[in-house]
């Protein structure tokens, strides 16, 4: 099975001009946890979260409409292609510890977006042996939740 088959393809972006405000409003409106950021090519360039976001706001103690999506964005992105199979993606997810990954074209503009929620949606059926396995997805989240290492370079708790 392919990334294309189990996509959304219908994705809200954002701009790295945008306020945190824009963007934080963008997915409570969507009840989404991140937008990719586009450049003014429409090229993908970058991923918000709604954690970016609440981390950098309470760094700088600063208002949303005071900060920008490009102060805040991650500065790694890690994408999929729709032709990939579906176990590209689980394996960055796995990989890179991310829940959410910009499917793009050849030339980086977006097509969809792939999360662990649409994984474990769509698990291995009597149907459908090209799935993945439960216990696979199930490691995938156990790694994407394990706890990455802090500024001071220990585990965070």
């Amino acid at each position: 099975m392919r990334i294309e088959d189990i996509m959304n393809r219908h994705v809200e972006t954002c701009r790295p001009e945008d306020t945190l405000a824009q963007a934080a409003k963008k997915m409570w409106e969507h009840d989404i946890g991140s937008l990719p950021v586009v450049a003014a090519d429409g090229r993908v360039t970058s991923v918000i979260t709604d954690r970016d976001i609440a981390m950098d706001a309470y760094i700088k103690g600063k208002a949303l409409e005071e900060l920008t999506v490009s102060e805040a964005m991650s500065h790694r992105l890690v994408t999929v292609q729709p032709t990939d199979e579906l176990r590209v993606a689980e394996d960055r997810m796995r990989s890179e510890q991310v829940h959410r990954i910009p499917v793009v074209d050849p030339l980086g503009f977006i097509q969809g977006m792939v999360t662990v929620n649409d994984l474990a949606h769509h698990l291995r059926t009597r149907g459908s042996p090209e799935g993945l396995e439960p216990a696979e997805v199930a490691s995938t989240l156990a790694a994407i939740s394990s706890p990455r290492t802090g500024p001071s370079g220990r585990a965070v708790p």
